[in-house]
């Protein structure tokens, strides 16, 4: 039985008129008419009498009126309890799933005991294909998007900070850009990875064209090889405060805070109602690390 045909019903029963209905429902009265016909011919009874005033329900529709209530009752139920307990699908680069992400969902767990997960590290274009192509409810992003069927909320900006060792002549005294060009220089990712694109852009304003020693897939190995002291990097600022505090990295805010890595939370539009979705993101909102 067409579940569409049955809500039609309960609009006409409750409203008593076909044009209202088409009307609450943004559809044809034509449509109406036949989503009605279809569902009386599949019932083989008339539900309704025609009046100057609408439509009233016959004998039939009046018995058929509950069941029809309960059959939809049921139906909305089940879509809510399916909804509430399957995984909240997340994907993230590897920044976020290693630093800000087991954080963030250990702590919403112990507000809903309820909440479970299936979180997918990915590239910046595989979770925007993933929002696309419907694997994905959420994905958090460090890079703009704008794309019409794609929502975004922004969270604050991570400043990118020049990293060395404590052992490097810039750990007490960084010259500026002049010297730039005499240092080794490890890069994250390759020339087209949004994150480098990033970088490269910000240095040539600079008149920056560094010495690339290194070009790795993440920030991991990119402070792992700061930290013996192998070269110089560009890193986010959240991604290396344990080892700044540990004192076992120097950061050094060449921008005055004005180079900033955006930090984006992307899900499909059409998911903008999603109650589960919208409450996981105003937690994250709310406890995202500023």
């Amino acid at each position: 039985m067409d579940l569409q045909n049955l809500e039609i019903f309960i609009s006409i029963a409750r409203m008593g008129s076909i044009n209202k209905t088409a009307h609450a429902h943004f559809l044809a009265q034509s449509t109406v008419t036949h989503r009605l016909k279809q569902l009386e011919k599949e019932l083989e009874m008339t539900l309704f009498t025609r009046t100057t005033s609408g439509v009233t329900l016959t004998e039939e529709g009046r018995a058929f009126l509950p069941v029809a209530s309960s059959m939809m009752e049921q139906y909305q139920q089940f879509i809510q309890q399916n909804h509430q307990t399957r995984p909240l699908r997340i994907v993230a680069g590897k920044a976020f799933v290693s630093t800000q992400l087991p954080r963030l969902l250990g702590g919403y767990r112990q507000v809903d005991p309820s909440f479970t997960c299936y979180l997918r590290s990915t590239l910046f274009e595989e979770s925007v294909h993933s929002l696309l192509a419907g694997t994905a409810d959420l994905a958090f992003l460090g890079n703009e998007l704008y794309h019409p069927n794609i929502k975004t909320t922004y969270l604050p900006d991570d400043p990118i900070l020049l990293v060395c060792s404590p052992a490097h002549p810039w750990a007490t005294n960084y010259p500026g850009w002049t010297e730039w060009d005499k240092q080794s220089f490890i890069a994250f990712g390759n020339p087209t990875a949004p994150y480098r694109q990033r970088v490269d852009r910000y240095l040539a304003e600079n008149g920056v064209f560094p010495t690339i020693i290194m070009e790795l897939d993440s920030f991991s190995a990119v402070k792992q090889m700061v930290l013996q002291n192998l070269g110089i990097a560009l890193l986010p600022s959240r991604f290396v405060q344990q080892e700044k505090l540990q004192g076992t990295l120097v950061t050094i805010d060449i921008s005055q805070a004005t180079f900033t890595r955006p930090t984006l939370l992307a899900y499909p539009a059409e998911k903008a109602n999603d109650l589960r979705l919208a409450s996981f993101i105003d937690w994250v909102i709310q406890h995202y690390d500023h």
